[in-house]
């Protein structure tokens, strides 16, 4: 990397708060075209960063994701296969071991991410994932209704790296979420769990930093995790994105601005009561991380270690994309074509 790195290891607490997870944006329902699966007008973000080179090289095999959140639709036609093992944290208080049910979305949120991450590639129907070849595991703690302690949280993280989990997705974020007077070492005990363990845990902009979340004495810099904020359909930051703050490992990544236009945001898999394969356009933050922890799934399988993917999507971030205020330290939009170029190198860190 450019800058020199802090890696310890920050103990902290979990504590409870109430959260939702309603994606940024207006949603869009539709139903794909067969000719849809990777198509450009309505996948503009892979192109954004390069994703069909990088594909040449890595489609992200082998790699576990977790995707904490209101779970998915294991049986969607786009995401047949990719769900290797799902549970539901609700109400697990922060204990992994209570973690049990199918993690099936009751929501749709979870599922829109998953997509991002993962959806098959090449099966005539759909959208195609960042990251095609990996696989998911699911830790359902969002309700239908968007709530969520963060206890339960934190068991779902400890359990999808329990489960083998090497990147953990946290698309936590939106204007409806609220953490109000939750200090950001809430959800620390469950980043620390899994980056202790060579997991990379990937947070959406805006949580914790937008919310209000007070920081004590700490700041962002301590969060182990990376920080995703959101580019638009033009390539640049949308002026809705929350900054990244002091994050130190901060970078962009398409979501789209989540307006009246569905077309600037992210298509992606869904699931809503009464549809089935469904299919909707959203928008934000919660894309963003999606994509960010995709483009990690690539660089592990590739054969980089955990921090040294960490390093290398940081370090061939297009820095010519300013991160805006509020983001000092952010590194540019994620360019996965320059990422995976080249020989591996590993971090000795």
């Amino acid at each position: 990397m450019a800058r020199a790195r802090d890696h310890r290891f920050i103990a902290a607490a979990a504590v409870t708060a109430v959260v939702a997870a309603a994606l940024v944006g207006v949603g869009g329902a539709r139903r794909a075209r067969a000719d849809d699966d990777g198509e450009t007008r309505s996948q503009w973000a892979l192109a954004q960063v390069g994703a069909p080179q990088a594909w040449a090289r890595t489609t992200g095999a082998g790699v576990r994701i977790g995707v904490i959140d209101t779970g998915v639709d294991i049986a969607h036609e786009d995401l047949a296969g990719k769900v290797v093992a799902a549970t539901g944290c609700i109400g697990a208080a922060g204990v992994a071991a209570r973690c049990s049910g199918s993690g099936q979305d009751d929501n749709g949120h979870g599922t829109h991410v998953a997509g991002i991450v993962a959806a098959v590639r090449g099966n005539g129907v759909g959208i195609t994932g960042i990251a095609p070849d990996a696989d998911l595991v699911v830790a359902k703690v969002v309700t239908a209704s968007g709530a969520a302690t963060v206890a339960d949280v934190v068991a779902g993280i400890k359990w999808v790296v329990d489960h083998g989990a090497r990147v953990v997705n946290l698309s936590l974020d939106s204007p409806a979420m609220t953490f109000a007077g939750v200090r950001a070492d809430a959800i620390q005990e469950g980043l620390d769990y899994a980056w202790s363990r060579g997991a990379i845990p990937v947070l959406s902009a805006g949580s914790p930093r937008r919310l209000g979340i007070g920081l004590g004495s700490r700041s962002d810099r301590d969060l182990n995790a990376v920080v995703a904020g959101a580019t638009g359909a033009d390539g640049r930051m949308v002026a809705t994105s929350p900054p990244t703050g002091n994050a130190r490992l901060a970078v962009l990544a398409p979501g789209g601005s989540g307006g009246a236009d569905r077309a600037t945001d992210v298509l992606s898999t869904f699931w809503e009561a009464g549809r089935h394969d469904a299919y909707e356009a959203r928008g934000g933050t919660s894309a963003s991380a999606a994509y960010v922890s995709g483009a990690l799934a690539l660089l592990l399988a590739e054969g980089y270690n955990s921090l040294g993917a960490v390093e290398r999507l940081l370090s061939s971030a297009d820095g010519t994309v300013p991160c805006g205020e509020g983001s000092p330290d952010c590194y540019g939009r994620i360019d996965v074509a320059a990422a995976t170029a080249g020989p591996v190198h590993q971090s000795s860190r």
